[in-house]
Order: C-alpha cells, then structure tokens, then sequence
C-alpha cells in the first residue's frame, strides 16, 4: 500500500462496518464466483425463485475474478449474470451511492439495454427473439421522484401507455426506504414474502453497523449456509486495509458531491430570495412614501426574502432525498423546524 493510500484510509470505529452499497464491497460481496450463495440468494427474491431451484444455474458475466482482484478490475458495469433457467435471462446489476439522481443514470440504463437486446438479433428474426434482460439498480434515490415507490419496475411502452415488451425492464430499489422500512418494521406489512426478504436484504446492503448487518441478515428467509457466508465475507472485507483505504476515498468523494449540490442549490435559492426581496420592499416603500420609505421596504422585503430563501433550501435538499440531519447540519435549523416548514409546503 502507498503513503497516499494510508492517508485516505478510513478508520473504522468500533462496532462500524464498510457499506456494501459502495461499489467494490458490493463486488466483493455479490460477485466472488468462489462464493455464489449472497448472490443466489439476492437474485431469488428479485426473480421469485428458490435459492434451491436457482442455485448452479447463474453464472457470472465475462470473466471470473478471484476476489482478492476483483476489487481492481475495471468494469464498465458492476456485476453481469447469466441466468439459465426455463429460458436463458442476462441479469445487470448496478449500485449508485449518491444524494442525487442523474438523467445519465437512465442514459446508462438505456445502453446497457440496447447493447445486449442487439446481439445476437438478425434482421430475419422477431423481435419476441431478444435476450430478456433486467437491469437492477440499486440506489439511495428514487429514480421517479414523483411515485416514489421503493421497489420499482419498469419496461418499454408507447406513449398510450402499452408495454411494448416485457423481456426488457429495469428494477430500481431505494435502498435508503428499505432501511427505513427495516428500521421502522414498517416492511412487515409487506404482503409479499419475496419483497419483505428484498427489502431486509436491501437494508444489509445499506447499513454501516455491523450489529445492523448481523440482525438484518439473521431476519432472511434463507439457509444458514448463506447467512454465514455472507457474514464471513463482510467482516473479512472490513479488515483489508486496501478495501479500507479505497471506502475512505469513496466517502471523501460522496461528501464533496453532496456538499456540491447543497452548495448550488443555497445560492440558487440566494439569489431567487433576494430578488423576490427586494421587489416586496420597494412595493412597501412604494406605499410608504419616499427615499426612506423605499429603504425601510427594501431591508423588510430581504428579511423575508432571505426566510423564503431558507424555506426554499431546505424543500429542495428534502426532494433530493438528502437526510434531514445532514439539511440540519448544513442550515443549522432544528429537525422539528425542518419538518414544520416541509409540511406547509405539502
């Protein structure tokens, strides 16, 4: 290991574990072709298959890594699977670990679709002849912001709304809720078994605590051959200082990302308020009479400006999911306030 690396190492706290949604663990746990079972298991529940009747039958896509490597491999995408089952299905998955959702993740999206619907399809064949393929995003986002569901299908359809195919679709979990859920036992009223075990595992993929991780895992409907592997494999990643020093170089990333947006949007928020400001104040002083008048409304309507400008901070880190400890730390406003002036807002 380099001096560099050393510096950006992160120091794991007691009882503090990797997150499995930053890309290598996820790796690491999710696609060793040496230990198939956390993988099995995932893909049972996505797919509503017996981790019996799906075991031996996925096959990792294109090259076999052992996964002291695997961290270092450069992939275009984070695990490829190859599912032989009643037809043969290429499985994508995908982890996004931001406070943000990008129109690229979509583009992304679109490409890997395209890319594998092509192959292999000649100008003679049907169009019912395409690889089925799902691509499952695993994100701390919601992609539709406005349905806001945490298990989220999607296929190609026209414009009335009819689905073109279904060999084709995507699969985004919000990962994020379904810590929440878990968190709260609000999954139990989950009426599918298959979605109750998607969502704790989800919540395992997202905790950084290990005593979390250890409950969450202990709660899934699978073997204990499987809990134990996966528990195996998380507490031998949080003692490699490589992958220690590669996750404190993603957290440094992700904060600077966040801090980024929170930055971008107080100043558009600024100078939206400011504006607004300024226009009340000289209507008031309008009113008023006068240079003084004028001035009195001027530094009122900023008053009430930079109010809106704050209200207007804080709805729009909330609609890009961003935690309302971290809208706290950033605006210094309490939580019960944070939630007071969202509620006015809905």
């Amino acid at each position: 290991m380099t001096a560099n690396m050393l510096t950006r190492k992160k120091q794991l706290k007691e009882g503090e574990k990797i997150r499995l949604c930053y890309d290598e663990a996820f790796k690491i746990m999710f696609a060793n072709p040496e230990k198939m079972e956390p993988l099995t298991c995932l893909l049972s529940d996505i797919l509503d298959v017996k981790y019996e009747d799906l075991e031996g039958k996925i096959y990792l896509n294109p090259l076999s890594i052992p996964n002291e490597t695997i961290g270092e491999k450069k992939m275009e995408r984070d695990v490829v699977v190859t599912y032989k089952g009643v037809f043969e299905e290429k499985i994508i998955l995908e982890v996004n670990f931001r406070d943000r959702f990008y129109e690229t993740v979509i583009n992304r999206n679109l490409n890997y679709l395209s890319e594998v619907a092509s192959k292999g399809l000649t100008e003679e064949q049907n169009y019912d002849e395409i690889v089925p393929t799902l691509l499952i995003n695993i994100n701390t986002f919601y992609v539709d912001r406005k349905n806001k569901k945490v298990l989220d299908y999607y296929y190609w359809m026209n414009k009335e709304g009819n689905i073109l195919t279904d060999k084709q679709k995507i699969l985004n979990i919000n990962i994020v809720k379904c810590y929440e859920m878990w968190y709260n036992k609000t999954y139990k009223a989950l009426k599918e078994k298959k979605e109750r075990n998607l969502v704790i595992l989800s919540a395992a993929i997202y905790t950084d605590k290990e005593k979390e991780f250890e409950k969450c895992i202990g709660l899934l409907k699978t073997n204990e051959k499987v809990k134990k592997v996966m528990k195996e494999v998380s507490k031998r990643m949080n003692e490699l200082e490589k992958v220690q020093a590669r996750y404190g170089d993603f957290l440094e990333h992700t904060k600077k990302l966040n801090e980024a947006i929170i930055r971008d949007e107080t100043r558009k928020a600024r100078i939206k308020g400011l504006e607004r400001g300024i226009k009340e104040g000289i209507k008031e002083g309008i009113k008023e009479g006068r240079k003084q008048g004028i001035k009195e409304g001027i530094k009122e309507g900023r008053k009430q400006g930079i109010k809106e400008e704050k209200d207007e901070v804080i709805i729009n880190m909330a609609n890009k999911n961003i935690s309302y400890d971290l809208i706290s730390d950033y605006t210094n406003i309490s939580l019960d306030e944070i939630q007071e002036i969202i509620d006015k807002k809905l």
